[in-house]
């Protein structure tokens, strides 16, 4: 057996265990669980036989006729006992697969005892006020123990209300809430009961009668009085102590939000008590804010005092008056006494007279008093100081503010450009310190003269000085680019060996590299660097024939090699070396010895000599002499070519053989081709008419010369030197140098020095020059500054011409954004009249600080002077009689309009006068409505200006 299971059994009453039917088949099914309403049966198959699975159950009613009637839907080994199973008798049926049915004893459900408790309603008091519902509760339970659950319980409920001294039913009262009529007193409905009847399944019980709840206004009636109490009349609440007035409120509030919504919308006067909770507090949190000032730090002090200020005036009459004896008023009243206005004036002019003071005006230039960034960071800070101590209504008034942000923006630009240094030292490289100092220098010529001045001097010469860093460089390379090329036409001026071969190279190899390291502007200042890039690549090109020439003197020294071969070798390295140009073979140190060691030539004639054999060596010292063009002019050297070539065809083919030095005709005739190829190029440039176009084909001459072989160069020189010294002149090409010194001039002391025509013509100028030439202006970068702030000056002179009468100030702060040497081409006198213009606007205006302490003087401790009317139509006169300028130095004019607005509204208000007992009340309720309305200010002004009023 399951333990677990036998366990549970165990527990069970045994009156609960039930036996099998007597006579089943072969074992017994055990219903386990509550005999009762809402019990859950269980079918217990632990006797069946072994092996025995079951596949289904079948709950079973046993009926009066002794039939079983099968339980819809209980086919489960569980059951659930319904409503309609109470007093009846059930067994249940296992099916196992083999179709054997096991059935349990029959097991009788107990029937329902119900009984109900008597109704309550819902509700915190015994009275219920016409219009709120009623809802009735009655539990029901079953003695039998079944937990009934809601949804098997039928009510049905009978409402009732006294007549005289009996009840009788309410007509239509019959479901669990009831709504007292809203004339229900008006009925005579009083007093209302209710009765209560349950139904589970076919068990019915019925409750006893509830208590009577009695029907009454009682609750809102005491409500609406208890809250008259609080208003002595529309405009004054009934107070004598704050603290208890909050009690009171407090109290009541609560007492209402207690009722019932019905009760609370019969409270037709509860705003009278919502606005009160809301007004204490207001008032209570006011009081709060005025004790904690001493908590309020110095900076924060103003504003917190114009806040307390600003809500007190919010308050109305009736708020007011809960300001006892007018205790809080009188503590703000005393928070807000200002400060001597005579003191704070003067102080004020004195600020001014100190912020105009930090500048001065020479040859139509302003610049700071204070000479150094730090005094005048001195100056700047002692001003705000003492600003800062006056109170806030006047701090407004001190005037040239701009002056002070842009003393204070300055000082700020000063300081970052002084960080720039930090990038520089002197322990950089010479490019690395011209490459900072360029950017320093960006920098630097983007500050206003003004911030120029502020610039110690230490830190120029330290500019100047990174910016010259490359200067000592360039001079050396240039010796040493000097010292290799010379003046130097048809050789280098150096004499290499074998010994100093590789320290050439490696000096050319450095010059280069330097070069290569330097700035822009730096290596534009670097003379013949084109030259000695060509001699780099010469180096290389002599150095091929040089080694050639070596590996051929070895040869010739090496035992066994053929004749052949030697000659084919001499004569393979003669035309590498004919081939380069003079320039190059100026470098071949082995030339000489490898031109004297020429190989010996043997001809074979089998024995017989050829007749013309004599004319062969004739013609073989003929050739020999073509090797030394220097002896020839052009001419002479087609003429000995031509002469040799015919009398070699001549000869015979035997004969030819002892002309061992052919090979050199053949140069020769190359030679001749390439120098007749150069000639036309000559005579294609010296025909050419036009200056600018014949230069440019000079150009390739030149080009093309440079790269002719030694022998061609000499051959063709005399046309060449003819055509360069009889070149056409251009009167109108430019003179680079002179342009070049002319941008140089045009800045002096960081200011220029010429006019905008005079910049304007060096930039058209320059945009002439070809690519070429453009390359040469090492000073361009000069003139592209000075074309970038003409066209800024430009644009600011043509605001200038637009606006400067119309809008001066516009036109002032534009000019200050202008950098040192922008301003130096604006002319003189309009830098003056812009600087007059500034001036003027700076000075102290004693007229409108005079009508700020008068305005000022239109209320005491926060409250209108006497003759206010009057006192405001003479300031309006004044005010209006300033100019625009005056009038924005008059930072309080607000305190004028809003002196005349409250001057206005108070003389509304008087026009709704209507004296008591005229029988107009609604028009007097209107007057006093409008002046309960007034704040504390404007309450006392009325006074004031209508006495008789109130």
């Amino acid at each position: 057996m399951n333990k677990k299971l036998f366990f549970t059994v165990a527990a069970i009453p045994a009156a609960l265990i039930v036996p099998t039917v007597a006579g089943a088949e072969e074992a017994t099914v055990t219903v386990l669980g509550q005999n009762m309403v809402n019990g859950v049966l269980k079918a217990s198959i632990e006797n069946l036989p072994a092996n025995s699975i079951v596949k289904g159950y079948q709950w079973y009613y046993i009926e009066s006729d002794n039939t079983n009637k099968p339980i819809s839907g209980a086919t489960a080994a569980s059951f659930t006992v319904p409503v309609e199973a109470a007093g009846k008798t059930i067994f249940v049926e296992a099916i196992t697969t083999n179709d054997s049915k096991y059935k349990s004893a029959p097991l009788t459900i107990n029937t329902l005892q119900l009984a109900i408790a008597k109704p309550s309603f819902a509700v915190s008091s015994k009275y219920v006020v016409p219009g709120e519902a009623l809802k009735a509760t009655a539990e029901v339970t079953d003695a039998a123990g079944a937990k009934l659950q809601s949804s098997q319980i039928t009510y049905s409920y009978q409402w009732f209300y006294k007549v005289g001294e009996s009840f009788t039913i309410i007509d239509g009262a019959t479901s669990g809430t009831y709504t007292i009529p809203k004339d229900a007193l008006d009925k005579g409905m009083q007093e209302i009961m209710v009765k209560v009847k349950a139904k589970v399944g076919s068990a019915i019980v019925e409750s006893d009668f509830s208590d009577v709840i009695t029907v009454s206004n009682e609750p809102t009636n005491s409500m609406i009085n208890e809250i008259k109490t609080l208003l002595k009349n529309d405009h004054q609440y009934n107070v004598s102590s704050l603290e208890a007035f909050k009690g009171e409120v407090t109290a009541m509030d609560a007492k209402y939000q207690a009722l019932t919504a019905p009760a609370k919308a019969n409270v037709t006067n509860y705003d009278i008590l919502k606005r009160a909770v809301a007004d204490v507090e207001l008032i209570s949190k006011l009081a709060e804010k005025v004790d904690k000032i001493k908590e309020v730090s110095e900076k924060d002090l103003q504003k917190y005092l114009k806040d307390i200020e600003g809500s007190y005036d919010k308050l109305d009459l009736l708020q007011r008056s809960l300001d006892v004896n007018d205790s809080l008023y009188t503590s703000i009243k005393n928070l807000l006494k200002d400060p001597s206005d005579i003191e704070q004036i003067n102080e004020v002019r004195r600020l001014n007279q100190a912020i105009v003071g930090l500048l001065k005006y020479e040859n139509a230039l302003v610049k700071y008093v204070p000479a150094s960034k730090e005094a005048l960071q001195t100056a700047v800070e002692s001003i705000e100081k003492d600003k800062a101590k006056l109170a806030q209504n006047y701090r407004s008034t001190v005037q040239n503010q701009a002056i002070l942000n842009d003393a204070k923006a300055d000082i700020k630009k000063v300081e970052q450009f002084i960080k720039s240094f930090e990038k520089l030292s002197p322990n950089n490289t010479p490019n690395k310190q011209v490459t900072v100092a360029k950017s320093i220098r960006s920098a630097y010529e983007k500050l206003t003269f003004k911030q120029l001045q502020l610039v110690p001097s230490n830190y120029v010469t330290a500019l100047l000085q990174a910016e010259d860093a490359e200067d000592n460089q360039i001079q050396k390379l240039n010796i040493d680019i000097a010292g290799y090329l010379g003046g130097a036409i048809d050789s280098y001026p150096i004499d290499p060996s074998v010994y100093s071969w590789q320290s050439h190279v490696n000096n050319v190899n450095r010059i280069i590299n330097e070069y290569k390291s330097l700035t822009k502007n730096s290596a534009a200042k670097i003379i013949g660097y084109e030259d000695i890039l060509t001699l780099q690549k010469d180096f290389k090109a002599a150095e091929k024939v040089i080694k050639d020439m070596d590996a051929y003197k070895k040869l010739s020294q090496t035992t066994g090699v053929a004749e052949s071969k030697l000659n084919s070798n001499y004569t393979s390295i003669l035309k590498a070396y004919n081939k380069l140009t003079s320039l190059q073979q100026s470098l071949v140190y082995n030339a000489d010895d490898f031109l004297l060691n020429t190989p010996k030539v043997t001809v074979d004639t089998n024995g017989k000599e050829p007749t013309d054999k004599a004319a062969a060596e004739a013609l073989k010292g003929d050739i020999a002499k073509l090797a030394d063009v220097s002896k020839y002019s052009f001419t002479q050297f087609e003429t000995a070519v031509n002469a040799a070539t015919a009398t070699y065809k001549n000869l015979s083919s035997p004969a030819r053989k002892f002309v061992t030095n052919y090979y050199l005709l053949t140069a020769a005739s190359k030679d001749l081709s390439g120098v007749k190829s150069f000639h036309k190029k000559v005579q294609t440039a010296r025909e050419e008419t036009d200056a600018t176009k014949q230069a440019k084909k000079i150009q390739t001459v030149e080009t093309a010369y440079a790269k002719l072989p030694a022998n061609q160069q000499h051959l063709a020189k005399q046309q060449y030197d003819d055509l360069l010294n009889n070149r056409l002149v251009d009167g109108s090409a430019p003179d680079i140098s002179k342009l070049n010194s002319e941008i140089a001039t045009i800045v002096a002391n960081d200011m220029y020095i010429v006019s905008i025509d005079k910049i304007n013509q060096l930039s058209a100028q320059y945009n002439k020059l070809s690519s070429s030439d453009k390359k040469r202006i090492t000073n361009a970068s000069i003139l592209t500054t000075a074309v970038s702030d003409v066209k800024k000056v430009d644009s600011f002179m043509k605001q200038y011409e637009k606006s400067f009468n119309s809008n001066p100030t516009t036109v002032i702060k534009a000019y200050a954004k202008l950098t040192a040497k922008q301003m130096s081409l604006v002319s003189p006198a309009i830098r003056q009249a812009i600087l007059d213009k500034e001036k003027g606007q700076q000075q102290s205006n004693d007229t409108a600080l005079n009508l700020i302490e008068t305005i000022n003087g239109l209320l005491e401790n926060g409250e209108y002077i006497a003759n206010l009317e009057t006192k405001v139509k003479e300031i309006r006169t004044q005010y209006d009689a300033l100019s625009a300028s005056e009038k924005k130095v008059v930072k309080n004019y607000s305190k004028l309009t809003q002196a005349e607005n409250d001057l206005k509204k108070v003389a509304e208000i008087h026009a709704l006068y209507v004296p008591a007992g005229e029988g107009k009340e609604e028009a007097r309720k209107a007057w006093q409505t409008a002046y309960g309305k007034l704040s504390k200010k404007l309450e006392i002004l009325y006074k004031n200006l209508y006495s008789n009023d109130v």
